[in-house]
């Protein structure tokens, strides 16, 4: 149930709003990463559970990759394939089972600045990608993958970076 507040907030430079949900109404808060976007002339596609960081085989890519292992419906970024042509997003079908690029990346013009979000992963959890060819044959052209924005290693006791925490 939404509260309704009828004055000014002041937090003091002590704290923020934080999570906030992608605006959908002309009147909603936006996020960072949104308004950046926005800016920029991106592409925001959805996060990818996990991303390469080898050459995968699409046609019978395995049950894990970078470290995690694989549930049907996950989202996928290839970014280190041999044949460039093959990097892109796709959804993890199975261990044995073709890799099929996800209905928001299929198209050249789907494909064009996009980019997305590592979630898992050894290797790049907390990293984002921005694909950075352009006049894409799908098939093709070399499709490139290149890191965007600020990388975030996973924390340790001597370096800051992403945490998970379980209740």
């Amino acid at each position: 149930m939404a509260k309704q507040v009828l004055s000014n907030l002041d937090f003091n430079n002590q704290a923020k709003i934080t999570n906030l949900p992608n605006p959908t109404n002309p009147q909603d808060a936006a996020t960072k990463d949104y308004v950046d976007v926005a800016i920029e002339g991106l592409n925001q596609k959805d996060n990818v559970r996990v991303a390469s960081t080898g050459n995968v085989n699409i046609l019978s890519p395995g049950a894990s990759i970078d470290g995690i292992t694989l549930v049907i419906g996950d989202r996928v970024l290839l970014k280190d394939q041999t044949a460039q042509a093959e990097n892109g997003l796709y959804v993890w079908n199975g261990a044995a089972v073709t890799m099929t690029r996800t209905l928001d990346s299929n198209s050249p013009t789907e494909l064009l600045s996009a980019v997305t979000t590592v979630d898992e992963g050894t290797t790049n959890a907390g990293t984002s990608w921005r694909q950075t060819a352009i006049g894409i044959a799908l098939g093709t052209t070399p499709i490139l993958w290149t890191p965007f924005g600020v990388v975030a290693p996973p924390a340790s006791t001597t370096t800051a970076g992403i945490a998970a925490i379980a209740t």
